[in-house]
């Protein structure tokens, strides 16, 4: 599990669908986050007349000893998005655990307004409505439903876990991963040797002439050799270079940086990754992609606990920030720190 303040999740953009019941809203739980969400405990805030809805998060099914602090985390989230109602959903096959953790979470809203509670296994849901039958309700999970069927006719893709999300967020490994890094050896030999030519001039510009065409066909999704990536995964591991591409992430063009430099994090030697996988984290977060953030961040903490960009990327995930919150002055705050 996560740390309870650690949550996948995010006003991610999702094609416009309209939940007439629970089983709609259980269906649609994959378009939000991008993987159909198991032993999981979801909330989503609403707003309007119409309850329209909104920022959602998504953390794994805690002991029952940790309801209380799973409770505070999705308030205090739902507050600080502003949220005026809250559909609070729990998916597990475990019923007698999820069901006392919906109504936890219910209760502990404060000023949200709780809207619906349900849990629900495979197959049946019960709810929190006080006339609900005991028994609870069948109900069918299918991969044509209409929310998903939209979602995937406008370009999203739904993976089955959040173990298949995690595994698409990994090194490459194997007897390429060998490969890589005695390639990467060889790169940052040819890098070193264009700084030592140019010693006087401006790294970033360097770096640009060096490989921005490469980054430039990379963000349009064109192919470029092992050794052109490595090569931009050697520039991007210096801070300056790291923060001028850092810069170019934009909501227009999020969702491209995060394949992007998904890309050259899991091709990069560990010892260089922590940048790359920071600029996918950031742009993951900046298009609404929560969940693919954290995995990203944590990649780069794990190889470098004092990665300050990674710190930030995580505290910004952590209380639950919105995207739209970001400006151009945010980031230049974050690259002071």
């Amino acid at each position: 599990m996560p740390p309870a303040s650690a949550a996948d999740g995010g006003p991610m953009t999702t094609p416009r669908f309209i939940a007439h019941d629970i089983p709609d809203l259980l269906n649609a739980l994959p378009t939000m986050f991008g993987f159909s969400p198991h032993e999981s405990i979801v909330a989503i805030g609403t707003s309007g007349d119409r309850n329209r809805l909104g920022f959602s998060m998504r953390l794994d099914l805690p002991p029952p000893a940790l309801n209380a602090l799973v409770t505070r985390t999705m308030a205090s989230h739902l507050v600080r998005q502003g949220a005026e109602g809250a559909i609070v959903l729990a998916v597990s096959e475990r019923p007698e655990v999820a069901g006392p953790l919906v109504r936890a979470v219910e209760r502990g809203l404060g000023p949200v307004r709780p809207l619906v509670g349900a849990w629900a296994t495979r197959d049946r849901y019960w709810t929190t409505f006080e006339d609900d039958d005991p028994a609870g309700h069948p109900y069918e999970l299918s991969g044509h439903h209409l929310a998903i069927v939209k979602a995937v006719a406008e370009g999203q893709e739904i993976l089955p876990d959040r173990a298949a999300l995690e595994e698409r967020l990994s090194s490459v490994g194997g007897p390429r991963r060998r490969w890589l890094d005695r390639a990467a050896d060889v790169v940052m030999t040819q890098v070193a040797a264009v700084v030592a030519r140019h010693p006087d001039e401006d790294l970033v510009a360097l770096a640009v002439r060096d490989v921005g065409d490469v980054v430039d066909r990379l963000l349009l999704g064109h192919d470029v050799t092992d050794a052109d990536v490595l090569r931009v995964g050697v520039w991007a591991s210096t801070t300056v270079v790291r923060d001028h591409w850092w810069e170019q992430v934009r909501r227009d063009n999020a969702k491209g940086q995060h394949q992007l430099w998904t890309h050259v994090a899991r091709h990069a030697p560990a010892s260089l990754a922590p940048a790359s996988w920071c600029l996918s984290a950031f742009a993951a977060w900046l298009a609404g992609d929560g969940a693919s953030a954290l995995i990203a961040a944590e990649r780069a903490e794990a190889i470098d606990p004092e990665y300050s960009m990674a710190g930030l990327i995580l505290e910004i995930l952590e209380n639950g920030l919105s995207p739209e919150t970001w400006s151009w002055r945010s980031q230049a705050t974050a690259r002071s720190r």
